[in-house]
This record gives C-alpha cells, structure tokens and sequence, in this order.
C-alpha cells in the first residue's frame, strides 16, 4: 500500500490524471497488494496473520466500490468484487465441502434460565425467526450428520430433513442420528422411523436382552440400530449414557465427517462436557417463555469446553452468537455468511 501511496502522491502533483484513470489506478495497486500479501500469507503459513487479512477483505471492497459511480466504473467494481470473495474460499477456512468436526446449534428464548421450551398452555412450536430456521436449514444442508438425543423426537417429533432450501444437486438428505440408550424411542410412532431417510440410532442394550423385547413398532429398513459398549455416567444420577466421543469416532468411520447436534440440552452439555464440540451457534429469540425449560447451562459451560465467542449477528430480531474452539477459525470470515 506504502507503493500505490507514492504513485497517488507523484500523479497529484504533475496534475496528468484523470478522474477515471486514476480510479482504474487505485483499483489495480490495491489488487496487487491484496494478490501479493495473499502469496505471501501462504508461503509463510502464517493462518493468524492471513485470518485478520481476511478480515479486511470487505474494508478493501467497500473503500473501493464507494470511489465508482459512473456505469462503466459499477463493472470494475463487479470484478473486484467477484476477486474479493473468491479469495475468501481460502481451503484454510474451509467451504461446504471442507467444514469437519462437530458443530452445535441450540435455540434459547430471553429469560436468565436460557429458556429452551414453554411448558405453558400457550407454548408455541417455534419462537425463532424465520430468517434463523432457513440459517438451520442451511446448516442441516452443510451436515453430513443431524444428531439429537431421544427427548428430542418424543418432543417434537422432528424430522430433522433439509426442507427451507434447497439441497445441492446431486446431494441426499443428511443422515439422522438418535442417540437412545435404552430404545425407547422404537415403542412410540414417529416420523424419523417411517419417512425412508437414513437414520442411525445409537443405544447401549443389556447383554442377554433381545431387540423383541425394545421393538413395538415396524419401522422403515433405512433405520438401523448400532449398539455401543462404552458409554459414561452422568453427573447427577449415575444414570449411564451413550459416549460422545464414540459416537463421534464411529460416525467418523462411517464417512460423516460434519456433524451437526442440534439437541436437545441434555445431549449438548454431553458434548459440551467432554470438548466434543468444535463450534456452537446459538440463537437467543426476543421473547420470554411464561414457563421456560432451563437449558441449564451459561457462558461459563461453554468457555470450559475450550470455546470463545467470536462475534454476534442479527438474524430477523434473534441474536445469534458465534463461538468457537480455540485455535480453529470459522468456515467463512464473515461469520453470517456460514451457513
């Protein structure tokens, strides 16, 4: 930049530029800066340095789109704007097909208890705002895995399928997982059992005891039931439960390589409590539950899962927060721009 500063300057004073001259001049040095430094992040390795470059790549665009007003200076501001965002595919940060690991997403309302459902009579089914359902949706969409604990289907009876937009070409519908320790779930009639999508339920069954014994309902042959061995005790009860590091390893195995929880509370502070989650959006709805549902959790549970907040967005009146693990980056700078 130190190099287009002195053109600038050396041009001022012999007075031989043009208005239009010199605004195809600025474009074209603050390209080559932003190309070299681009290099040079890369030869270095230096992701720190590269990610508070990225950062400023929408400074750049709108410090130049802002200096064009005429139609033929709008397509040199459509160039430029087209080479600033294919640079913020940088394989560092990933795009939908490089985002790995596990990233959660919970909803709360506004009351201090982090409310995550109404047990009023007046309780609604959804209390987000549209704009934050299709961000869900997107998100389903970049998953390769949506998982949720049993609480979850026997509440709502999700289906848990990309339907607010559109899937890729070519793409199927994400697989669902369940985990179900005791497989309660197959004794009730839900929609995940029937609708012919993958779904995968993870349970822990006593040794000598049948599936006859579970099984009260016939349920599509895409549902298959994985029985796992480890399995950990929860804090309060001793109650034991499905490992989420097992979980996570043998979903691995299978080829799902992003995965999405998306609850319900109990199965998050699972993840949460053995840093298994890489990233966490949370929406925080304007309204306040008559009867809220604790999710039981606070900032602190997350910063002890080794996560920080990194930025927050308004999604159509939510609050959305981005947080996520140390040393890793968000899929795309912009955090509203992934999903």
């Amino acid at each position: 930049m130190l190099l287009a500063n002195r053109i600038s300057n050396h041009e001022n004073r012999n007075g031989v530029m043009t208005s239009s001259s010199a605004s195809w001049k600025r474009i074209s040095l603050t390209l080559i800066c932003v190309l070299l430094s681009t290099l040079l992040a890369a030869a270095f390795d230096l992701p720190k340095k590269a990610h508070r470059f990225h950062s400023r790549h929408r400074a750049f665009e709108t410090i130049i789109i802002s200096n064009f007003h005429t139609t033929r200076d709008e397509k040199v501001a459509s160039l430029t704007r087209t080479i600033l965002s294919a640079k913020n595919t940088d394989k560092r940060y990933g795009d939908s097909y490089d985002v790995t690991g596990v990233t959660l997403k919970m909803a709360f309302d506004s009351s201090p208890v982090w409310g995550v459902a109404d047990l009023s009579e007046t309780k609604s089914e959804r209390f987000t705002s549209p704009e934050s359902l299709d961000m869900v949706h997107r998100l389903r969409r970049e998953s390769s895995a949506v998982l949720v604990g049993r609480g979850t289907v026997e509440r709502d009876d999700c289906s848990l399928s990309v339907r607010r937009v559109e899937l890729l070409k070519g793409q199927k519908q994400p697989t669902r997982v369940i985990l179900d320790p005791s497989l309660k779930i197959l004794q009730g009639d839900y929609s995940v059992l029937k609708d012919g999508f993958q779904t995968l339920i993870y349970h822990l069954q006593s040794e000598g005891q049948g599936l006859d014994d579970v099984i009260t309902v016939d349920f599509s042959d895409s549902v298959k039931l994985v029985g796992v061995k480890e399995s950990v005790p929860q804090t309060n009860n001793q109650i034991r439960h499905l490992s989420p590091e097992f979980v996570v390893k043998d979903l691995s195995s299978r080829g799902f390589n992003h995965i999405m929880v998306e609850g319900g509370p109990v199965t998050a502070r699972a993840f949460l409590d053995v840093g298994a989650v890489d990233r966490a959006i949370l929406v925080r709805a304007p309204i306040k539950f008559p009867i809220p549902v604790p999710a039981e959790m606070n900032n602190e549970t997350f910063v002890n899962s080794g996560l920080e907040m990194i930025g927050t967005t308004d999604m159509g009146g939510d609050v959305v927060e981005y947080w996520i693990r140390k040393g890793l980056f968000w899929p795309n700078p912009e955090l509203s721009m992934w999903p």
